[in-house]
């Protein structure tokens, strides 16, 4: 079943909460190991969201997803007001899904309870790894008995809609290892699991460290040799893969980032965060100095802040021409279970990208590189890990 209906309806509200205790060794994402700047960033965090209420268009919002950095780092009632804040000036689904990240050594039962009262529906916990030294590797500042602790607390907080995320391709695991990690995760029966390969960002900490031999470095066979044990244990016990990275029960998918892969409209707030509305991308600053600075010049409504003194301006754009857009749905939607909808296609893009993208996809197909129906082009588990090249070689010339 590739029929994609359900998410074409829908909006979605990115909150980018750009602070953590301290930077993991891996991570990529612009955040602040400090928590200084947390009272002024609210306050233009809500400037921004009432600002650009109409940048959806009014389109009923379905979800809401908490994203870092830490949003667990919020407090309960600082959450419960830009909650409300949303309530106040957009339209909501009846059953909209709200999603907050979570780092296990900022939750506890207590603040779990009061976020599933408050209507959080579903958790996206930072667990990487049940091993502490897979833990250790990577900076994480919880341990592995923390980590089934946290899962334990969820669940009695009433949480039903639990995702972890799991890193693979360690220096510090085998395979032996990686599987008793899956398990661990099977054994809890939950719906969702994130995995990602261990990547090597240009400056973060572990970067630095492989490269001054203070760490152990990553070797590409070990995520393969992973990345095979990760999909044939989520089909044995029931998980679809969904996504390059993600797997689930059936029904069980995150909307809100499949609405990503789905062209979606979403409106994203705070410091790096991106939007999407159908035909530009546009994207705030990665400062929250100066995310702030520009947030407090907003005067009659106005979101668009002309640069003052040569600061940097708050957000730019980029208008997307047909064959950038093209380009975009290919790439995401290889990413996908769903694949490429050539019928789709050929209706909302024209007959010269439909055939152009079917044209290009025979050789591929030929090659076992991609695979066909009558209307999809899409890739298998094995297929998808050169997801990458197959889409360039889709891409329009």
């Amino acid at each position: 079943m590739r029929d994609f209906s359900y998410f074409c309806s829908m909006s979605g509200i990115y909150i980018h909460i750009p602070f953590c205790k301290s930077k993991c060794g891996y991570c990529g994402f612009y955040s602040l190991p400090s928590l200084k700047l947390k009272e002024r960033f609210l306050g233009a965090l809500k400037e921004e969201m009432v600002t650009r209420k109409r940048y959806l268009k009014s389109e009923t919002v379905n979800t809401i997803y908490f994203g870092g950095g830490t949003p667990s780092l919020l407090t309960v009632s600082e959450i419960d007001d830009l909650l409300h804040l949303i309530n106040t000036h957009y339209p909501l689904a009846e059953n909209h899904e709200i999603t907050l990240e979570a780092n296990p050594d900022t939750l506890s039962l207590d603040y779990l309870q009061a976020l599933h009262k408050m209507g959080v529906n579903r958790l996206s916990i930072g667990i990487q790894s049940f091993f502490d030294e897979d833990l250790k590797y990577l900076g994480r500042k919880h341990n592995a008995n923390h980590a089934r602790q946290c899962l334990d607390w969820a669940k009695q907080a009433g949480f039903d809609n639990i995702s972890i995320d799991l890193i693979y391709g360690l220096p510090t695991s085998d395979a032996k290892q990686w599987s008793h990690n899956l398990d661990i995760f099977f054994d809890y029966d939950l719906p969702h699991l994130s995995a990602y390969a261990l990547t090597l960002e240009p400056n973060s900490i572990l970067t630095k460290q492989i490269e001054l031999g203070k760490a152990q470095p990553i070797n590409e066979e070990d995520a393969l040799r992973d990345y095979e044990i990760l999909c044939r244990g989520a089909k044995e016990n029931g998980y679809l893969h969904y996504e390059i990275s993600n797997f689930c029960k059936r029904g069980m998918h995150s909307k809100h980032n499949a609405s990503y892969w789905f062209g979606t409209p979403y409106a994203g707030f705070g410091p790096s965060a991106h939007s999407f509305d159908g035909a530009s991308r546009q994207w705030n600053v990665s400062s929250v100095v100066d995310y702030c600075e520009a947030m407090s010049a907003v005067s009659h409504h106005c979101f668009v802040v002309p640069p003052r003194n040569n600061a940097k301006r708050v957000q730019e754009k980029e208008q997307l021409s047909p064959e950038q857009c093209y380009d975009e749905y290919v790439m995401l939607r290889l990413r996908t279970h769903w694949g490429i909808d050539l019928k789709w296609m050929k209706r909302e893009m024209g007959e010269r990208f439909s055939t152009f993208c079917e044209q290009h996809a025979q050789p591929l197909v030929a090659q076992g590189r991609l695979s066909q129906t009558r209307e999809f082009l899409y890739l298998t588990d094995e297929q998808m890990l050169f997801a990458d090249g197959v889409a360039e070689e889709l891409f329009w010339e």
